[in-house]
């Protein structure tokens, strides 16, 4: 038995294949989670400093994805990867968890670094809904804090500006 092949029979295999190839290179879903987003414009140093410290270089309002923060609280869940802190808007990296740990009053400690960044130092205190923390890139210093009514605040501070202790 022989099978004649025609025009349309052509044309039907060539846009079928035409559409498995382009959802082979559809974009996969991104396995990178961002732990905050970034609410309003960072104050930059050339603002007037009528309520800010001396040593603050610029502040910014955050929201924390309260779904990634409880995946990093619950110590019953696998450790978590491809989080991503965004730090005033200009700077973004991974974060790799060296240690999650339980720590006094129901909190969950967290250390651990910036991945592809030679010195740098991340620890992150959860108790509830809420963050703090200390994140040390290179020269630069972050401060993660939290200001109530479920809201955060980052801020890049000068550590050659701060008060002695």
């Amino acid at each position: 038995m022989h099978t004649r092949i025609t025009w349309h029979r052509l044309f039907f295999f060539g846009l079928t294949t035409l559409l498995l190839c382009t959802l082979g290179m559809a974009p996969r879903p991104s396995s990178k989670m961002h732990l905050w987003e970034l609410l309003s414009a960072p104050s930059s140093p050339d603002q007037p400093q009528t309520t800010r410290q001396p040593w603050v270089i610029r502040e910014q309002k955050i929201r924390l994805h309260q779904t990634i923060l409880d995946r990093l609280r619950d110590p019953e869940l696998p450790v978590p990867s491809g989080i991503i802190l965004d730090l005033a808007g200009d700077t973004s990296h991974e974060l790799v968890i060296d240690s999650r740990i339980p720590g006094a009053l129901s909190t969950t400690v967290i250390q651990g670094h910036a991945q592809n960044v030679a010195h740098s130092d991340i620890t992150l205190v959860i108790k509830n809904r809420s963050i703090a923390g200390t994140i040390r890139l290179d020269t630069r210093v972050f401060k993660l804090q939290s200001i109530g009514d479920n809201e955060h605040l980052l801020v890049e501070i000068n550590p050659e500006k701060l008060p002695p202790d």
